[in-house]
């Protein structure tokens, strides 16, 4: 078997493995709570097979049951500073992640043996018949198993064996039935596989790492709106949705400089399925333009200047309070785009050549559309609709100008203590929740350093680079805020 090369896996993850194993606990940990106590939707109850009657209870078992929580600490453990690590955390997170999907939107049940006393009874008080297939304690041995064998790595027959084990365990405690498990080890074996693709074809695993979680983000979002039904939990829904498609948005343009992979099609593809045709916006239209930003930046040729604020009050300097208002209306309302594609057309430009990357990209979510008409009645669709669109034309317009007022001055000078075209930031939190994530704020280390992907940039920094506080982008945009941070 072919081995991963070790030029395709992302040493920014093994710097801090720690960090990641924690954010993987508290999301899946949350996640799984909710799907094992929270019957989202019409549960289907699995009946055992004739194998199921055959196996025994074994309630020793259960510490073997329970070892799944080790798996990914157990993984960190052993792969810190190894460059294996990266891919195999990223097929257990999928495989984990997908088992997730399943049971936000298809709930199952089992029917669990009885148990008065004695290890069973203790984790049945602590489990939950709840989210039976696939099996996650399954799907993410078995996912990593996949990558490390791809790899041709030792430990390979660890968690190999640890996967048995776990097949065998979720039998002989009745948590789950072979159903469940066939069901887990066909999602490992895909996340495995679709891992091992990924990392020969040199995709940036750290950055599909962020794609997928930021899908996972608006899928929650998604189904809970579907299951409520609640008119503020859906006003709650668009914000969290729009700042995840301006995540989505920050990657992409990570793309556009082909720092998903270098295998430029596969670039696109991906990129194009992750954002760019569910947001309108294909990657082949956004790269010259934005090529040719870098370019040009701060002249008149460039197409910021060109397009994006073409006939919109904002100059590169702060607004009074009424024509801010007018700008920031005109951004969140679709009129100001509306005003850039008109500059666009009328200098000429055309709509992007299709590609086979794009043309993919479209047959996927042309498929992906087919499958919802025929899974979901129509108010369903509805819904969806106006929660992809809504926030997409609306808030991440807004959002994303926002950003790109923070992003270039209007010349060394024009900001007090400023002389460059290009700024930095530094941001808190909630500043990379709603205009800055994926270290966007380091815009200016991303016009010196194009060639870096974003989880670089922070390496970019000199010693005398300046950076602005995000308390001042008040400051940039509205006059009065400019004034008040010049005293």
């Amino acid at each position: 078997m072919q081995t991963l090369s070790s030029s395709s896996t992302d040493s920014a993850l093994m710097a801090r493995p720690l960090r990641w194993l924690v954010a993987y606990l508290c999301v899946s940990g949350a996640l799984y709570f909710l799907v094992t106590h929270v019957a989202l939707g019409t549960v289907r109850l699995i009946q055992p097979s004739a194998i199921d009657a055959a196996v025994p209870i074994l309630p020793a078992t259960v510490p073997l049951y329970l070892s799944y929580l080790l798996v990914m600490p157990v993984l960190v453990w052993l792969g810190r500073a190894r460059p294996w690590l990266l891919p195999a955390f990223f097929a257990g997170a999928l495989a984990t992640g997908i088992c997730l999907v399943f049971h936000l939107f298809w709930p199952t049940e089992i029917v669990r043996p009885a148990a008065d006393t004695g290890w069973l009874a203790w984790l049945h008080r602590i489990d939950s018949p709840l989210a039976a297939s696939p099996s996650g304690h399954v799907a993410l041995p078995v996912a990593i198993t996949i990558v490390l064998a791809a790899q041709r790595q030792r430990i390979a027959s660890v968690f190999a064996v640890w996967s048995v084990v776990l097949i065998a365990t979720v039998l002989t405690t009745g948590q789950h039935f072979l159903v469940d498990t066939l069901w887990g080890c066909a999602v490992g074996l895909l996340a495995g596989a679709v891992t091992v693709m990924l990392a020969r074809s040199r995709v940036n695993l750290r950055s599909m790492a962020m794609i997928l979680l930021e899908w996972l983000c608006i899928v929650v979002t998604l189904r809970f709106a579907l299951l409520l039904g609640n008119g503020w939990y859906d006003a709650l829904a668009v914000v969290v949705i729009a700042t995840r498609q301006h995540a989505l948005f920050i990657l992409y343009h990570d793309a556009t400089h082909y720092h998903l992979t270098r295998r430029r099609s596969l670039n696109d593809f991906l990129i194009n399925v992750a954002i760019g045709v569910p947001g309108t916006v294909p990657v082949e239209f956004y790269r010259p333009l934005h090529l040719a930003h870098h370019r040009h930046v701060g002249t008149a040729l460039d197409p910021e200047r060109r397009f994006l604020y073409q006939n919109q009050l904002w100059q590169f300097r702060p607004l009074d309070t009424v024509p801010l208002v007018r700008q920031l209306l005109g951004d969140a309302l679709f009129i100001n785009t509306l005003r850039t594609m008109r500059a666009y057309r009328a200098a000429g430009g055309k709509a992007p050549r299709p590609t086979m990357p794009l043309i993919a990209a479209l047959l996927v979510w042309t498929a992906a559309g087919a499958v919802l008409v025929w899974l979901c009645p129509v108010r369903t669709l509805i819904i969806l609709a106006v929660l992809w669109f809504g926030p997409l034309f609306t808030i991440g317009v807004l959002l994303q100008k926002l950003r790109s007022f923070a992003e270039h001055s209007g010349g060394p000078g024009a900001t007090p203590g400023w002389l460059d075209w290009t700024y930095s930031w530094r941001v808190s939190w909630l500043g990379r929740i709603f205009v800055w994530p994926y270290h966007i704020n380091l815009h200016l280390q991303h016009h010196r350093n194009p060639d870096v992907a974003w989880h670089g940039l922070p390496e970019q920094m000199r010693d005398d680079d300046l950076t602005l506080p995000g308390r001042h982008l008040g400051g940039l945009l509205w006059a009065r805020a400019a004034r008040r941070n010049e005293t």
